[in-house]
């Protein structure tokens, strides 16, 4: 399984939920009105270093990206 490593300092990063209603972040490729309908919605996930702090971002379906 591939891990994620922080561009800071290389440590590994911890994959996190972000807490608020409704509980999820998405991106969209082209926008729509109903997000989590559309083929082109991926769930947006941070990835935490334990380490430093530094956050960072990944869909959690790229090839929906293509």
């Amino acid at each position: 399984m591939y891990s994620k490593k922080c561009t800071k300092c290389d440590s590994t990063l911890t994959k996190a939920r972000i807490q608020s209603s409704p509980g999820t972040v998405g991106v969209n490729k082209t926008p729509s009105s109903v997000l989590n309908n559309n083929h082109n919605y991926s769930e947006l996930i941070p990835y935490v270093c334990s380490s430093c702090g530094y956050v960072d971002f990944y869909v959690e379906e790229p090839g929906k990206f293509v």
